[in-house]
């Protein structure tokens, strides 16, 4: 009895001792520890909440969508929530999502292996909030979603090297999305507040907080439907010749601004994780190749330009040797024994051994010094450097040996990208002035009801005189070639140059070039097709050929569509 007595004492006294503890306790928290206290509360109760801002759109000159951000919501589940109901409601949100049941069942029991206590599985991340709006209807435990926004490419693979792409984190990686990243992303908000029991906000103890600001829009110099002509051409360039890669350049004459740029091969920006490195690059900036003929602009230009030679200047073609100043220069072979030719015969015949008479009266300084002001050796600036432009090869006299000067002007001894091409033929129908590439044509408020940046063309500075001009284009004008029933005569120059494979040129392997103009007369429109290696069965790959066939078919419908410049 005594013994049963001693044990409830102590009982009683361990009871008496716990109650005191947590009295002194809660008299110590109420009373003498507020402060710790009131960071508790607030540690649980506060919340940060970032309200992301929507990205801009990107549009062509004409308001054609070609970026577009949507909103979505991620799907999940609370795998705790739903017990013994989780196939009943993993079967419900089959009918709604695109997987099975048994693909959604995969997924849930994949994130439970690796995480037992999970509450939160994802089982998509793209659901339009329509269907969002209908799985909340069912008000089945558990399913929650997470509005967020997508990037969509509604016009999938077209320009799609100028647009670019947004990786799986809202990182722009290349194109307009990158260079133009800072005035399309917007300025994302925050919250700082407080939460009850239930998790809903208190507005009332709001502390701190910013709106977020919606990115802008941008406006592209490209034109959708010119676009599509270009990559239409490539396709049927793909089908017909079996190339290793092709590029098609279109743009205004004198403002540099691009109608269109196409590369190939390509990819759709919606499903750029399944593409191949080779297809991300754009090969009209990060590629460059020997230009061939189309080279021989710079060279006669600026035997002109320095009034060394005349359109009626005779050059003795026949001649495998050309004395100058006496020292005794080899020169390369022409495709065809011309003879006697015009300047104009070189230009329009494509003569290796007249245009190399021409650099060899110039002098190599002299004559490197107009390959520079034509624009190579250096980027062009497309895309502000965001997409890896590459400045092509060009050493300087100093580093060249005895056959430069005389391989140079036929477009060997030198690497080129096609955009550089481009904007050196751009020199001719912009009289006379290099005009850099633009891309961009304007930035406008997220309402489109301001414009908030405008692009102007970029002149760098003057390469030819007007009449040097003139001579050039009337020389280029071939008066055989013409649009639409005569009406539009156009100027171009073909190249054909031979492949180095593991440091030799190969007989097999070509690039086929063409660039040009048009209207010959008064330019509006300057194209560049190059053609990467078409399968020729062991022939010549010529410009003529295999490129000049483009370029005349994009003029031609160009002026049948009326294309008109801003």
């Amino acid at each position: 009895m005594r013994r049963r007595r001693l044990r409830m004492l102590a009982v009683l006294l361990a009871m008496a001792a716990i109650f005191f503890l947590l009295a002194g306790r809660l008299i110590q928290l109420m009373l003498f520890s507020p402060e710790e206290r009131l960071q508790s509360i607030r540690h649980v109760r506060r919340f940060f909440s970032v309200h992301e801002a929507r990205r801009g759109n990107i549009y062509d000159r004409n308001g054609g969508a070609l970026a577009v951000t949507v909103p979505a919501v991620e799907i999940g589940i609370d795998p705790r929530s739903l017990g013994e109901s989780m196939d009943d409601v993993l079967a419900g949100l089959a009918a709604y999502l695109p997987a099975s049941r048994e693909e959604l069942r995969a997924i849930v029991d994949g994130r439970r292996t690796k995480f037992p206590q999970t509450r939160w599985v994802s089982l998509a991340d793209r659901v339009p909030e329509a269907v969002f709006e209908k799985i909340q209807e069912k008000k089945w435990p558990g399913v929650h979603g997470q509005r967020k926004f997508l990037r969509f490419y509604p016009q999938h693979s077209a320009a799609c090297h100028v647009v670019g792409f947004l990786n799986r984190d809202g990182h722009a990686c290349c194109g307009v999305e990158k260079f133009a990243d800072f005035f399309l992303q917007g300025q994302d908000g925050w919250v700082l507040s407080e939460k009850d029991g239930r998790r809903q906000e208190l507005r009332q103890f709001r502390s701190h907080g910013i709106s977020e600001k919606n990115g802008h829009g941008v406006y592209l110099t490209i034109d959708l439907a010119v676009q599509r002509l270009a990559e239409e051409e490539l396709d049927r360039m793909v089908r017909d010749f079996s190339p290793d890669s092709a590029v098609i350049i279109v743009g205004e004459a004198g403002s540099g601004k691009l109608l269109a740029l196409a590369c190939w091969p390509n990819y759709d920006p919606n499903d750029f994780s399944h593409a191949s490195m080779g297809h991300l690059r754009n090969r009209a900036i990060c590629d460059c190749y020997e230009p061939g003929s189309v080279f021989k602009i710079v060279a006669v230009a600026a035997g002109l330009e320095e009034g060394i030679v005349l359109p009626g200047t005779i050059f003795h073609c026949a001649e495998d040797h050309f004395v100058h100043e006496g020292h005794s220069y080899p020169l390369p072979h022409d495709h065809s024994n011309f003879g006697d030719l015009t300047l104009t015969d070189v230009l329009r015949k494509s003569s290796n051994r007249g245009s190399a008479q021409i650099a060899i009266r110039l002098g190599p300084e002299t004559f490197y010094s107009y390959v520079r002001r034509f624009g190579f050796g250096e980027c062009t600036g497309y895309g502000g450097g965001c997409d890896g432009e590459i400045a092509g090869i060009l050493q300087p006299p100093q580093l060249w040996d005895g056959l430069t000067i005389t391989r140079m002007p036929m477009g060997h001894a030198i690497a080129v990208t096609p955009l550089q091409i481009h904007q050196a033929m751009g020199v001719l129908a912009a009289d006379g002035y290099l005009v850099a590439p633009q891309l961009v044509e304007k930035v406008v408020s997220e309402k489109n009801d301001e414009k908030m940046w405008q692009n102007y063309p970029v002149i760098r500075h003057q390469v030819l005189g007007h009449h040097t001009v003139v001579q050039l284009r009337a020389m280029l004008a071939n008066p055989l070639d013409d649009l639409v029933d005569g009406r539009f005569p156009f100027a171009c120059k073909t190249g054909t140059s031979q492949k180095i494979v593991a440091g030799r040129y190969v007989h097999d392997r070509h690039v086929a070039s063409c660039s040009g103009f048009f209207p010959a007369d008064r330019p509006k429109f300057v194209i560049t097709v190059v053609v990467d290696s078409p399968k020729t069965d062991g022939k010549i790959g010529w410009g003529s050929r295999y490129a000049k066939p483009t370029f005349r078919y994009i003029a031609e419908q160009m002026a049948r569509m009326g294309v008109q410049t801003n």
